[in-house]
């Protein structure tokens, strides 16, 4: 096995673990290539920064993540929408570009959020950080988008 291949099964195998660890119901039917592809191109046209790597690898296994009141960015076409019209708001595009609108903060790429947090990647630091949705504040520092989904869902690693 090279070295990219056990790289590439080391990951996906950190992320099968961490979303064992979630209800079945917190994930939703991972995306294709093409549709990862397409909605990367079309964030890159919108705000002129790319997707972090690590969140592109979520989709990977799942569109978006809601649990308990906290929820993680997808892609939702309007078929999904027409499922679950309350995420409409979560969905990646729609989500960051409303929180450029209204806020004119350019900084992060929205990733999700709770009632009480947003979960970000700073672009400047490419960090993902956990930030209070009241003043900003940041209230954790993660180098992986998985050790930050551990930290926000309040997950234990074995």
């Amino acid at each position: 096995m090279s070295e990219s291949s056990e790289s590439l099964n080391e990951v996906n195998n950190m992320y099968t673990d961490f979303l064992s660890k979630l209800p079945d119901a917190a994930t939703y039917e991972k995306l294709s290539q093409e549709k990862i592809s397409n909605t990367e191109q079309e964030f890159y046209s919108l705000f002129n920064v790319e997707f972090p790597k690590d969140y592109i690898e979520l989709l990977h296994f799942t569109n978006g993540l809601s649990f308990d009141g906290q929820s993680i960015c997808g892609v939702y076409d309007e078929k999904f929408l027409a499922d679950h019209p309350r995420k409409k708001s979560m969905d990646i595009l729609r989500f960051n570009s409303s929180f450029r609108d209204l806020t004119d903060i350019t900084d992060y790429i929205m990733l999700g959020k709770s009632g009480i947090d947003y979960i970000v990647y700073n672009i400047g630091e490419k960090k993902f950080q956990i930030l209070s949705n009241g003043t900003m504040e940041c209230f954790g520092t993660f180098d992986s988008f998985l050790d930050l989904l551990y930290a926000f869902f309040e997950v234990e690693r074995q």
